[in-house]
Formats: structure tokens, C-alpha cells, sequence
């Protein structure tokens, strides 16, 4: 077979093998977000879950995450939120997370949202999955979290001193802003038959 031949013939079947490579797995995709810094803040507000009680306040503070490709630092400070909780469960040196993605895809949407300056909307419209382990207090806590393309969740679990939680969240954007809710249990440490069941809502 003539050189030429071969070697065009070798080009083509890597770049088959990128393409396949990317579409099910996006691992260029994932080598181009590994080069990728970023820094992303935004403000927080976790409103009462008994809106009725006038002994019930809404929390608000503010979030970060910063970065290169796929590890990324997350921190959530909540404004006072210390004076009304226990040193165990809240201090005034908030909730610190260290994550790593995964897996990441970019989509055409990514693109699209990217060159509209819309980091919300690329974070949603992009498949990836990932961790992240979380300390705040004196309580430590684990996440997972995955984006299909159609649903933004995670689960999450925290060890406290005195507590246990297990939950699930997921996150939806709504116009200029993101709606998270969650549902969990919560019980004394060594006593699942205490649980108790919580919904929340809260705003990115």
C-alpha cells in the first residue's frame, strides 16, 4: 500500500477514534477543561421553612467556586447564621468543600452559552459528574452530584457530633437565578428510628 495511503488512512482512523471516544465518553472535552481556570461567585438565600412562624428568619450569604479544569474549591458563608446555630453545626468560617469532577461533556448548548456569557446556562447545558467532600464546624459531609443533560442532582451525606444527615437535592434554573431543593433525613447519631424528614428550597 502506497505510504501516503497509510498514513492517511492511520489519521483518519485516530481522528474515528477521538470522535467515538468523545461522543460516549468526552475525553477531549475533559482534556480542554483540564487547562480551563476559573472563578465564579454569587449570592445565597435559604428562606424559613415555616414562613408562618415569626420566630423563623431567612438565611443569606453569599458562594464561590474556584478552580482549574477538574478540581475546584467551594465555599458558602451565610450572613449571622452563627449567632442563631451551635458552634458544632455553624461558625462564622462557613462551609468549606474540596471537589473533583469526574466526568465531563461538553454539548453544543455549552457553546452556545459560553458565547452568551451565560455561565449559569453552559453549567446546565454541560454532562458531567463529580464529588466533593465538605467541612464546616465540627461536622464533616460527602456529595455526589451528576448532570444528564436533563436533571442537575446530587446526594449528600453528614457526620455530625450529635447528628446524622442523609439527602438527596436538585438544582433547576429558573430565569436569572437557580432553585435548589432538598429532601433529607436527619436523626441522633446511632439512632436511625429518631429520623426525621425535612424539604428545603433555597436560591443561587
Amino acid at each position: 500500500m502506497n505510504k501516503k495511503i497509510l498514513v492517511l488512512v492511520i489519521v483518519l482512523v485516530a481522528i474515528a477514534g477521538l470522535a467515538v471516544l468523545e461522543v460516549s465518553n468526552g475525553v477531549l472535552s475533559a482534556l480542554a477543561f483540564d487547562q480551563i481556570s476559573y472563578n465564579y461567585s454569587s449570592k445565597v438565600w435559604i428562606p424559613p421553612t415555616h414562613p408562618e412562624d415569626p420566630n423563623e428568619g431567612s438565611l443569606g450569604g453569599y458562594y464561590k467556586i474556584n478552580g482549574k479544569g477538574r478540581d475546584f474549591k467551594f465555599f458558602l458563608q451565610l450572613t449571622g447564621a452563627e449567632k442563631s446555630e451551635s458552634p458544632l453545626d455553624y461558625t462564622a468560617d462557613g462551609l468549606n468543600g474540596t471537589g473533583r469532577i469526574d466526568q465531563i461533556k461538553v454539548t453544543p448548548g455549552t457553546i452556545f452559552s459560553l458565547l452568551n456569557k451565560d455561565v449559569k446556562d453552559a453549567m446546565f447545558n454541560t454532562i458531567f459528574k463529580g464529588n466533593m467532600n465538605l467541612t464546616c464546624a465540627a461536622w464533616t459531609g460527602v456529595t455526589t452530584f451528576e448532570n444528564d443533560g436533563q436533571t442537575f442532582g446530587g446526594n449528600f451525606t453528614i457526620n455530625g457530633v450529635l447528628t446524622h444527615w442523609d439527602g438527596t437535592y436538585t438544582l433547576k434554573r429558573e430565569s436569572f437565578r437557580i432553585v435548589g431543593t432538598s429532601d433529607f433525613i436527619y436523626y441522633p447519631n446511632n439512632h436511625p428510628s429518631k429520623a426525621k424528614r425535612v424539604q428545603k428550597t433555597y436560591y443561587l
